[in-house]
């Protein structure tokens, strides 16, 4: 088995991570269903949360042990990179606005911002966001296989594959609705293969800010969680929740900024490395 993981660490980390992932998420999922409630047993889909981040641990255990501390390391690196940290905090919010208003324009959609609502629940979706998606996954998305790949394929071909890779496995969460699609989309082989394209589109955007904060996971995670609060953020500002033409053009719009902005943001970069 550890011959194995050393002659191919990639497909390792992505087996591991895939098994124990789907073996805790779905079952947890199918639970909540029966129960309509998060009951006690239902918590064992936390373990398939964490599944990227504890398959990238065994995996660079056995490739290296010594090297294990400084994958760890990577989730308290933050330095003095205030400017980063603003950026993967205001840009992914940033980015839904703009899709948010383009869509309100040609749809007749909300204008009046509502500030007191927006603000007052800005912090409330980043902690939610937070211990879920962004702390569970990033050790393994942007502090294991990232660099793997980077090691042997081109900047961008490299986001495309863990984009690919990390829509995949949210393959479990497909079948609870709301997990990972948007609620306002049914889940059928067109909303799942725009999701695929969605994460394709945001690992652009990680992999800038993973070259520029070299290798910090810990602006990966917040970067995540920016990400996934942030339909929820602009929403409450507009007060937006019923239109599904707005819902959807809004969902597309965000992909198509975030893939074209992330394109040439690592692109700028790769010509200054």
């Amino acid at each position: 088995m550890k011959s194995l993981i050393r002659r191919h660490p990639i497909w390792s980390f992505l087996l591991i991570n895939y098994l124990i992932s789907w073996s805790f998420l779905y079952p947890s999922y199918q639970i909540i269903k029966q129960n309509n409630e998060i009951t006690p047993l239902a918590l064992i889909g936390l373990i398939g949360a964490y599944g990227p981040s504890i398959a990238a641990i065994i995996v660079q255990s056995v490739l290296d042990k010594k090297q294990l501390k400084s994958l760890l390391k990577k989730l308290i690196q933050i330095r003095s990179q205030w400017k980063l940290l603003s950026f993967v905090i205001v840009v992914p919010v940033i980015l839904y606005i703009i899709a948010y208003l383009i869509s309100a324009l040609i749809y007749n959609g909300n204008l009046d911002v509502h500030w007191m609502l927006g603000f007052s629940n800005l912090s409330f979706w980043f902690l939610a966001a937070l211990p879920f998606g962004p702390m569970g996954e990033e050790l393994g998305w942007r502090g294991f296989l990232l660099p793997k790949l980077l090691d042997q394929f081109s900047i961008i071909k490299s986001s495309i594959l863990v984009g690919l890779a990390w829509g995949i496995w949210h393959l479990a969460s497909f079948s609870f609705p709301g997990a990972a699609i948007p609620d306002f989309l049914p889940v059928s082989f067109w909303s799942i293969l725009l999701f695929c394209v969605n994460t394709i589109a945001l690992s652009m955007v990680y992999t800038y800010v993973h070259l520029k904060s070299n290798g910090s996971v810990f602006m990966a995670i917040i970067l995540h969680a920016f990400f996934n609060a942030a339909s929820n953020i602009v929403f409450d500002f507009f007060s937006e929740t019923e239109n599904f033409t707005i819902l959807f053009t809004t969902y597309c719009l965000n992909i198509v900024l975030a893939g074209l902005c992330g394109y040439l943001l690592i692109r700028k970069s790769s010509t200054t490395l």
